[in-house]
């Protein structure tokens, strides 16, 4: 009897060894020796076929999931313990159970979870990817963006958007993530929030073209549900006597050196300023003039450097090449204004606003009073061609439409497809008449 005894004792504690329902006996769970492995069933309430087995030769331990699919046993290795514990194994088998419930095989389920995780792009990624593709995709006008608006869109990825969101999955970014990065970036710039908010559109519809994800979630959102409504438009524009006044402070600010002695612009650079008065260019346009763009009195400005991706004719007026004259003296490359820094290349863009700005002593946060414009109502460079522009329809009752063509701006569908005749000799007179008044200071 009592050798019965021993053995049913026996058999109780064996197979309480290998039924395990606690985090401790998970823990305590070995090998016996002279075994070459171990395997207990582990509890999971009326779940079956999850089981913890043990190797003398690993420290770690596998929970194992046994299933059967059609009519063959298969195993599943659900994690190894101690990083997977208790608690987390049982969920992971509860999970695997629902699958085979539906005849997945959680084999091949977690081999699809691979190839697709391996396959989803980050934000960052999909932003090269998209940069390459918008570079070279056309745009309006059948022709694809000028390189400085790509350059634009890669500072602007670069600057508000990379730290944020790069570094998340595409499929996870979700219309609350997007709108809270756009207010953080509407709380300083509300236009930069808003022009970041029409790439991230473009960016994830190109996501979602490619089944990175289902639905765009930038997809109907607008500016003024991320604060970046845009603000009221300038209207500012000089009158002729502070467009006079701001001619003659660009030629009295240069010295013999051809440095500003109170501006501290250099010619090149207040030189830009003026061509940019007689014709109405855009900055970028103007500070990256070549001299091969110009032929006699004509400068042409080829497509890949205008905004609007068409070529654009510029008369050069008595005035404008003289401008050109003095440049050539001391321009030895292909650009018209030569930066003085840096041999070789242009101006920067930039240095035409910091100019106009230093004029008005605004180009610091505390102000200078004695520059030599404070007194002017303050004003940009944008202000500059809205007041060309101003002038010239009013002083010299020019056609809107025609001004708009001298400025370069797209017409009206109607007028670009049925008015072919750009009525350049009439332009042509308009940009003479305006270098005369300018460099007499008279109608």
């Amino acid at each position: 009897m009592r050798e019965v005894a021993e053995e049913s004792v026996s058999k109780v504690r064996q197979a309480s060894e290998n039924y395990l329902t606690t985090s401790k006996a998970v823990e305590n769970f070995r090998v016996r020796e002279g075994k070459t492995k171990a395997r207990a069933v582990v509890s999971n309430g009326k779940l079956g076929g999850l089981a913890l087995e043990a190797r003398p030769d690993r420290e770690a331990k596998r929970w194992i999931y046994r299933y059967r699919q059609g009519d063959k046993v298969a195993e599943y290795q659900l994690g190894s313990y101690p990083q997977m514990k208790l608690g987390e194994a049982r969920q992971a088998h509860r999970e695997a159970f629902e699958l085979v419930k539906q005849g997945i095989d959680p084999r091949k389920h977690r081999k699809a979870i691979k190839a697709a995780n391996q396959a989803a792009w980050t934000m960052g990624e999909a932003f090269e990817k998209w940069i390459d593709f918008y570079a070279t995709a056309p745009v309006r006008g059948g022709t694809p963006p000028t390189e400085r608006t790509v350059l634009k869109q890669k500072g602007r990825w670069r600057l508000h958007l990379a730290k944020r969101l790069g570094g998340a999955y595409v499929r996870d970014i979700s219309r609350r993530q997007l709108i809270e990065v756009l207010e953080k970036i509407a709380s300083t710039a509300r236009e930069e929030a808003r022009q970041c908010l029409t790439l991230l559109r473009q960016l994830l519809d190109y996501c979602e073209d490619r089944e990175q994800i289902n639905d765009n979630p930038a997809a109907g959102l607008k500016p003024a549900k991320v604060k970046a409504r845009p603000g009221k438009p300038r209207d500012r524009h000089l009158k002729l006597p502070e467009m006079m006044e701001l001619w003659e402070a660009l030629d009295d600010c240069r010295n013999a050196e051809g440095v500003a002695s109170t501006a501290m612009l250099s010619a090149s650079v207040a030189n830009a300023v003026r061509l940019l008065i007689l014709t109405g260019a855009r900055r970028a346009e103007v500070s990256s003039m070549r001299w091969a763009e110009v032929k006699k009195d004509t400068w042409h400005i080829h497509a890949s450097r205008t905004k609007s991706a068409r070529e654009h004719k510029v008369h050069l007026s008595k005035q404008a090449l003289a401008i050109l004259d003095e440049q050539r003296k001391s321009s030895g490359g292909e650009f018209v204004f030569e930066s003085s820094r840096d041999a070789g290349k242009p101006i920067h863009y930039d240095t035409i606003t910091t100019a106009i700005a230093r004029l008005q002593g605004r180009s610091r946060k505390q102000h200078d009073t004695d520059a030599v414009l404070y007194h002017l109502e303050h004003f940009t460079v944008h202000d500059l061609r809205r007041s060309v522009a101003t002038l010239w329809t009013e002083t010299f009752m020019a056609d809107p439409l025609l001004v708009d063509a001298m400025l370069a701006h797209v017409p009206p569908k109607l007028v670009g497809t049925y008015n072919k005749g750009k009525r350049y000799r009439m332009q042509v007179d308009i940009w003479e008449q305006w270098g005369a008044a300018i460099e007499h200071s008279a109608i």
